[in-house]
């Protein structure tokens, strides 16, 4: 079992997100191949009008590509291989501006490849699974009560929907929100209990 590790943390050492990410890595050890991408040091590409072209032309109109046009999408193509090869994906990120932080949505744009990572009507990526670690400076849940904010988290809804038009077979959303500072500690450890729940389950023998 292979499990690939998608981290951006602006915070550095002083991520909280980190804090998750760690107490999963230390509940798989031993239990999976790891690798890891750090999207800091290593940026997915962005789209330009000339990768596009040579996307559409690929795989959608299902033409065969120059040496050039090849390359234009040479770093999509390695990061669709990497994402391939793993049976587990994690995410570890903060929640920004009630979604998604840019080089995560820019990665999943990169990856997210028609007739390749995702088929119309079909499951492409089926049998893998993927996890999201994230945390936030307030708590933007629809079920919660006497809030300002109800419904305004769109990272779960977004990452749920992508994981599965790919066809992955499961998607889960641990979160740890930073309302209340002073009761992170008491957070995480419940946070880290969930975590190890969800490990013992698919990383089972």
């Amino acid at each position: 079992m292979k499990t690939l590790i998608i981290k951006f943390l602006p915070s550095g050492a002083y991520s909280k997100t980190l804090n998750l990410l760690t107490a999963f890595e230390n509940a798989i050890a031993s239990k999976s191949e790891v690798e890891v991408l750090d999207l800091i040091q290593s940026p997915a590409p962005a789209f330009t009008e000339a990768s596009m072209a040579a996307y559409y032309k690929r795989n959608y109109q299902k033409q065969t590509l120059s040496d050039q046009e090849t390359l234009l999408l040479s770093q999509q193509d390695a990061l669709i291989a990497q994402l391939k090869s793993a049976d587990i994906v994690v995410l570890a990120h903060p929640l920004h501006n009630f979604g998604l932080p840019g080089p995560v949505k820019q990665w999943l744009d990169a990856v997210m490849f028609n007739d390749d990572t995702f088929v119309y009507g079909a499951k492409a990526m089926a049998g893998r699974k993927a996890l999201v670690l994230y945390t936030s400076g307030g708590r933007y849940n629809a079920d919660l009560v006497n809030t300002e904010y109800p419904n305004w988290d769109t990272l779960t809804q977004a990452v749920k929907i992508n994981f599965g038009f790919m066809g992955f077979d499961d998607c889960k959303v641990i979160s740890a929100s930073l309302t209340n500072p002073n009761q992170f500690d008491q957070n995480l450890s419940q946070v880290t209990q969930e975590i190890n729940a969800l490990v013992h389950q698919w990383y089972q023998a």
